[in-house]
């Protein structure tokens, strides 16, 4: 799993109501408290505290987080901030990303490369099988070692580019039915598209709050709500000391003075499957309420300590996350 919330270049989704009136600040206290929060927890945010919460996981595989806190930028200007790359620039774990702008090309990724340790991680690609530790599929294993033992770390990192604009271009046509399982060992496949779907529905705050951006979620890239702007990013990461590579969906869905936002992190090159984090941003006097769910899929939590693995992991993650967050709120 990656360190930090950039690693999954910060898959945020933002619930946005309109004025601060008393009914909108009931809503507000009321949404904490499907997620999770305590009355207490929710006092404390309303105090401009930074609080955390617990949250069930919607699988084994499954590390959940969920916190709350207040920062002074409106909901607009931070949406625009979340735009530009703002969360992964804050996270010093961010090695490089860029920004994915109308129908992608290898163009788009022309600035990704294996640095560091270009060499190793250059025959990982040409070595890779089903279950090792990077993340392909069948025809993606079989592409790389067509390359041949010989192939130069230039031809690697071109497959790379190419294998990463395959997997963008299914997803942008066919949504969650677009992306190719992962090859594990004994004929096995571990599908980041049921992960997601899991965590999904695990959202029903979502479903019942904003009907039309939970199913959009699940049948993009149809049923698109009005007014929705779409973006894609890669980024390239530290994950626990290991360099990983990413692509993730922004979705921007305003709702009355706020936004509704989706960050979908639908492909990881190795240690974690996929990632997709729900938040709420509610306009309040004199800045806006966040409220932010991650949901990662990992089989690290998998077998025998598995529980307890997956109450550490998550310990960890709420701690990372609340490290990269409270740098945002810093420069604001």
């Amino acid at each position: 799993m990656r360190s930090g919330l950039a690693e999954a270049a910060l898959a945020v989704l933002l619930l946005a109501a309109g004025q601060p009136a008393a009914a909108e600040l009931l809503d507000a206290a009321t949404f904490l408290a499907d997620i999770g929060f305590t009355p207490d927890q929710i006092a404390q945010v309303e105090a401009w505290s930074f609080v955390n919460a617990s949250i069930k996981p919607s699988s084994e595989r499954e590390i959940a987080a969920a916190f709350a806190f207040l920062v002074q930028t409106p909901p607009r200007d931070l949406v625009s901030q979340l735009r530009s790359g703002l969360i992964d620039k804050a996270d010093p774990n961010t090695l490089a990303f860029g920004i994915i702008q109308g129908a992608p090309t290898l163009d788009a990724f022309a600035k990704l490369n294996l640095q560091p340790d270009v060499q190793k991680r250059a025959r990982a690609y040409l070595n890779a099988s089903p279950g090792s530790d990077l993340n392909l599929s069948t025809a993606e294993i079989a592409a790389f070692r067509a390359l041949g033992t010989g192939a130069t770390t230039a031809a690697v990192e071109q497959a790379v580019r190419s294998a990463l604009l395959a997997r963008l271009e299914a997803y942008r046509a066919k949504g969650l039915a677009g992306i190719a399982p992962y090859a594990r060992e004994g004929g096995q496949q571990r599908a980041p598209a049921d992960e997601l779907r899991s965590a999904t529905a695990a959202t029903k705050q979502l479903q019942t709050r904003v009907p039309a951006a939970y199913q959009f979620l699940l049948d993009y890239p149809a049923a698109k709500p009005a007014g929705t702007e779409e973006s894609f990013l890669w980024s390239h990461f530290q994950a626990h000391g290991e360099p990983t590579l990413a692509l993730t969906q922004g979705l921007y869905v305003p709702e009355g003075d706020g936004w509704v936002v989706v960050h979908r992190q639908f492909y990881v090159s190795g240690g974690y499957n996929c990632e997709q984090a729900i938040a709420a941003f509610l306009p309040m006097k004199g800045g806006t309420l966040v409220i932010y769910t991650n949901r990662t899929s990992t089989d690290q939590v998998l077998g025998f300590g598995g529980d307890a693995k997956r109450e550490i992991g998550g310990k960890l993650l709420v701690s990372q996350l609340q490290d990269l967050y409270k740098k945002v709120q810093i420069k604001h």
